[in-house]
């Protein structure tokens, strides 16, 4: 079995016929394994993804598809990790592997042993039903001696109406061939008489109407329904439903493009009261309610048992046969005749813990720089210092890296030098003065080569004012700022050269530059703490210092700085002499 590794749009689009073949004839597939799900899912990602395309052999057509998407993840001082995640978690009802049934053996085995060829210490199976054989012929291509395996639970929850919802089960309706059967056949007597006075109401009142999403009204019935799910449900966690939303926006109108989504909604006096997106899978015969929302508000009838009846009397007139309700074994689900099936995650982690190859995978590397970026703006030295060499030990001459690289190690060794309660020796170190000198000839090589490389007079700044020429470090760093006059960074390292030369009201003018250009900037916050201690303002350092905190509550140094200020209330001849020795840092 040859197998493919796609990763562009272009090349995806090349995959389309024989996807939509597999689609087809594949038992296990559902609308969420379909071309325009993955399609438009992939479209919008910022992270990597990935598609593992098989072929029986090399110049044959391929029978099967495996869609993943690669995350990543910080072990702090311990460096960045990779994940594998099934495509299009954590937004579809169901992930799965894509197989033409001739081939899902030979096809799920390859696709695990092309997976242990990524650099990962995660595998997340999520929304799977385990119990399909190719599932577990997958799993068989992990061995114990390498990997750990054990299924992840996930927690109950608790309802409105007080339920213990299990959000493994999945609850689906099994649909007769006429709605007369289904009402005689599936439900309670209650319930039927409880759905025929809804039909009835609906189509006897003047004031209810339901419609159908069409070509000129999509774009809106979409917002009404989003409008509705955001009302109902989004103050549960803000978090959570801006990811709906948004995924919402981007893949909901492609479905609806492609014949795969239908949008009922109900209307009460001309105001939308409920509304569903339901995805048909038309090979199987299947529709899922994917989204659905209601006015609570509304008393006098039920719009969610409306909405549901309505859906699934279209259902069964065209033709289809299992009516999906998603997860959870919330009771109301059950009154449609419904039965539930327990759909699970799965972890395979290495069992060293690390990455595979013990290196980033390579995709992930414009993610990891982003990640780094940010490390270094709170101040988080150490962490941002691994990072750069994981990409470094992978792409060696990475301008990027190189570069943060070059300014994380000059920062790192610019605190020790200029602290001498923390670091008392590092300025007699003779290695550590040779290999500084040679920096700063290397600075000034670029620098007559590319007089506007703001990193070189960036770092040729720092260098001086390690050597003790703060002077002349003043001078590079403004010339450092008027190539580049927005560096947070650059604003805090002239902040430092001010309160190295005594001038702490300047260096709280420069660290306000850079937390305005910056107002996540941890080290700036801390090091106008510092200033500001100076001056004799405690309050105002001690401001600083928890903002430094809340922003990375990690930070040490600026946790061991509020606790010195601490002591410096309640004894004010140590506070002289601390405040003469605690310079600042980077």
């Amino acid at each position: 079995m040859h197998v493919d590794v796609i990763e562009k749009l272009e090349d995806l689009q090349g995959l389309k016929d024989d996807w939509d073949r597999i689609y087809e004839i594949d038992p296990e597939a559902h609308c969420f394994l379909s071309w325009t799900w993955m399609s438009s899912w992939f479209a919008s990602r910022a992270l990597p993804w990935l598609v593992l395309a098989a072929k029986a052999d090399e110049g044959g057509a391929y029978v099967a598809f495996f869609p993943i998407q690669l995350g990543t993840g910080l072990d702090r001082s311990n460096g960045f990790y990779n994940t594998v995640v099934m495509g299009g978690s954590y937004f579809a009802s169901y992930t799965g592997i894509l197989c033409d049934p001739a081939y899902a053996n030979a096809a799920v085995s390859a696709f695990g042993d092309r997976i242990r060829a990524f650099h990962w210490r995660s595998l997340h199976l999520d929304d799977i039903d385990r119990s399909s054989a190719r599932i577990g012929a997958f799993l068989e291509r992990f061995p114990p001696a390498d990997f750990v395996g054990d299924r992840v639970k996930r927690p109950a929850q608790i309802s409105d109406a007080a339920e213990r919802i299990d959000p493994e089960i999945y609850v689906h309706v099994t649909l007769p061939a006429d709605f007369d059967s289904f009402l005689r056949e599936k439900l309670h007597w209650r319930a039927r008489r409880n759905i025929r006075h809804c039909l009835h109401k609906l189509e006897g009142s003047a004031a209810l109407r339901i419609t159908h999403g069409d070509a000129a009204t999509i774009e809106e019935d979409l917002a009404t329904l989003l409008r509705l799910w955001e009302k109902q449900w989004g103050w549960r966690n803000p978090g959570y439903m801006r990811y709906i939303l948004d995924n919402s926006r981007s893949v909901l109108p492609d479905c609806f493009r492609s014949g795969d989504l239908f949008l009922p909604v109900l209307w009460q006096d001309g105001v939308a009261i409920a509304a569903s997106a339901v995805l048909l899978d038309r090979p199987r015969k299947s529709l899922i309610c994917f989204l659905s929302a209601r006015d609570v508000s509304i008393r006098d009838l039920s719009p969610g048992l409306t909405l549901h009846a309505y859906t699934i009397r279209w259902a069964i007139e065209n033709g289809f046969r299992i009516y999906d309700l998603g997860a959870g074994n919330y009771e109301h689900k059950y009154i449609f005749g419904s039965v539930s099936r327990r759909i699970e995650r799965f972890r395979i982690d290495t069992r060293t813990g690390r990455n595979l190859g013990d290196r980033l995978d390579p995709h992930c590397l414009r993610f990891v720089l982003a990640r780094i970026r940010k490390l270094y703006a709170a101040g988080d030295l150490v962490d941002a210092e691994i990072g750069c060499r994981q990409v470094l030990a992978i792409e060696p001459a990475n301008g990027e890296a190189l570069a943060l690289y070059r300014e994380v190690v000059a920062s790192r060794i610019l605190w020790q030098a200029i602290s001498p309660d923390e670091a008392p020796n590092i300025g007699s170190d003779e290695q550590e003065v040779v290999g500084r000198a040679e920096a700063e000839k290397q600075c000034r090589a670029t620098i007559a080569e590319t007089p506007g490389d703001f990193d070189a007079v960036h770092r040729l700044s720092i260098l001086l004012l390690l050597r003790g020429e703060a002077r002349e470090a003043e001078a590079e760093i403004e010339r450092a700022l008027e190539l580049r006059p927005d560096s947070a960074a650059a604003h805090c390292t002239y902040g430092n050269i001010l309160a190295a030369t005594r001038d702490f009201e300047g260096a709280v003018v420069r660290y306000d530059r850079a937390i305005a250009l910056e107002p996540g900037h941890a080290i700036a916050y801390n090091n106008k703490g510092n200033a500001l201690r100076r001056l004799g303002r405690a309050d105002e350092a001690l401001a600083s210092y928890e903002k430094a905190i809340a922003i990375r509550p990690s930070y040490e140094q600026a946790i061991a700085n509020r606790a010195a200020l601490f002591d410096e209330e309640t004894d004010m001849l140590p506070a002289v002499i601390q405040l003469s020795r605690l310079p600042p840092n980077v």
